[in-house]
């Protein structure tokens, strides 16, 4: 049915703090498999061969200037910035879902919007964030979660990396 999934309202919590009422825009990272083209002798054309997953990366915007993600921009040794984003989804015979996104990275860039003598209103901050870690949840069931570090690519609840920790007495 047409109109099954239509976005609500968001809100972000950066590092556990909570940005409700500040922050403007959210774009989530891009999934993306890499691919290496196998052709054997026999094989009229070549076929794409899963080589791992692109780097992830998402970005935010907060109006005006926030003073606590300034801070937390760059690396900390041995710890990974967290972000979730909490979303809700209706339907059109007024049903409605949670989807929550939870980020984990390194916060890589930070831009300001250039001052001038116009409204300042809507001068933001925008944050973009290279990923470590990620998982997507639908009203409790996990939907998606690449971990990279633990060798996890789980997509509707089936892990594709499993087999080779298994194999690799990894986990």
């Amino acid at each position: 049915m047409a109109g099954d999934n239509l976005l609500k309202r968001w809100a972000i919590w950066v590092d556990g703090i909570g940005k409700a009422g500040n922050a403007v825009e959210y774009a989530p990272p891009t999934i993306e498999v890499t691919t290496t083209d196998f052709q054997s002798g026999d094989m009229d054309m070549p076929i794409p061969v899963d080589d791992g997953m692109a780097a992830m990366e998402a970005t935010w915007s907060i109006a005006g200037v926030d003073t606590t993600t300034l801070a937390l921009f760059g690396l900390v040794q041995g710890k990974s910035r967290t972000v979730s984003v909490r979303s809700t989804y209706t339907d059109r015979t007024g049903g409605s879902y949670e989807l929550v996104e939870e980020l984990g990275g390194m916060i890589t860039k930070i831009e300001r919007d250039s001052m001038d003598t116009g409204s300042q209103r809507g001068k933001n901050q925008k944050c973009t964030m290279k990923l470590d870690y990620y998982k997507v949840s639908r009203s409790g069931v996990v939907l998606i979660e690449v971990d990279p570090v633990n060798g996890v690519r789980s997509l509707g609840g089936v892990d594709a990396l499993e087999a080779a920790r298994a194999l690799m007495k990894l986990g």
